[in-house]
């Protein structure tokens, strides 16, 4: 390929933007809008199944594993 070809090919995508910083504010709105974007598509007419929270015992059960988790990765 000749130089010429070259900046030809990668001039093409000079106006395409791929990166930005965003601000915490511009995160989170992007995340709001993500969220109800969500809400909106899940709309299909399917009724919310409400869940009862966690037992006491399920939580200590569930902390223990992580417990066992944290102190296995800390001896790695």
């Amino acid at each position: 390929m000749q130089r010429e070809e070259y900046e030809e090919w990668m001039s093409i995508d000079e106006d395409i933007p791929v990166a930005a910083t965003l601000t915490d504010l511009e995160i989170c709105q992007a995340v709001c809008e993500q969220d109800q974007a969500i809400k909106v598509d899940d709309s299909d007419g399917d009724e919310c199944v409400e869940e009862n929270p966690p037992t006491n015992a399920e939580m200590r059960q569930v902390l223990d594993i992580l417990k066992h988790g944290v102190q296995h990765r800390s001896k790695i």
